[in-house]
């Protein structure tokens, strides 16, 4: 019996080791698990923050254009608010002219048509008190054949020349705006460069 008793402490002993061997086996792969999930866990973050960082830095780009446009767009409008007072007050200033200063502007445009048969001058309605027939007959007649017309360009400054036909425009509005087209870039230049 007493080898009974051995036989059975060793079989004892034996399972024991076996059980101790296979905890230590499960001990040793829940580590593995779980340094692997720990693993895993840290890439995943590690994706996401990238991800996030992607995001945010996509975010910030367009964040930063679209303020980049925006103050593009609000400089480009106060320029153009200057360039139009600028001509604007071109305009204003060629309507506030002397009676002298309007009349040296005509006979000046009337040298340009020295030679022409008749002309018939149509004078703006702000215009009108600045040319006199008085005035035609004494200093503008000695470079072309004009007479002063009794029609007036309701609401405007300046005048219209009528020759053969063909109109040129010399209204104060529309020389600023053809003349406009011309000088905007060299304005723009000396205004903001």
């Amino acid at each position: 019996m007493s080898d009974l008793k051995l036989l059975t402490e060793r079989l004892i002993e034996n399972k024991k080791a076996e059980v101790q061997e296979k905890i230590k086996e499960a001990e040793a792969e829940k580590a593995q698990l779980l340094e692997e999930s720990a693993r895993n866990l840290a890439e995943e973050k590690a994706k996401q923050i990238s991800l996030i960082d992607s995001r945010l830095a996509r975010k910030f780009e367009q964040d930063k254009h679209t303020l980049q446009i925006n103050k593009r767009n609000q400089l480009l409008s106060e320029k153009q608010k200057m360039l139009k007072i600028v001509f604007s007050k071109a305009e204003e200033q060629m309507n506030q002219w002397t009676d002298t200063e309007f009349q040296q502007f005509l006979l000046s445009v009337l040298k340009q048509h020295k030679g022409s048969e008749s002309i018939e001058l149509i004078v703006g309605q702000y215009s009108v008190d600045k040319v006199s027939n008085d005035w035609i007959n004494k200093v503008a007649k000695e470079e072309v054949n004009i007479q002063l017309s009794t029609e007036t360009i309701s609401k405007k400054n300046g005048f219209i020349l009528k020759k053969t036909g063909i109109e040129y425009n010399y209204l104060f509005d529309e020389l600023v705006k053809d003349i406009k087209g011309q000088l905007v870039s060299s304005v723009s230049k000396q205004l903001f460069d």
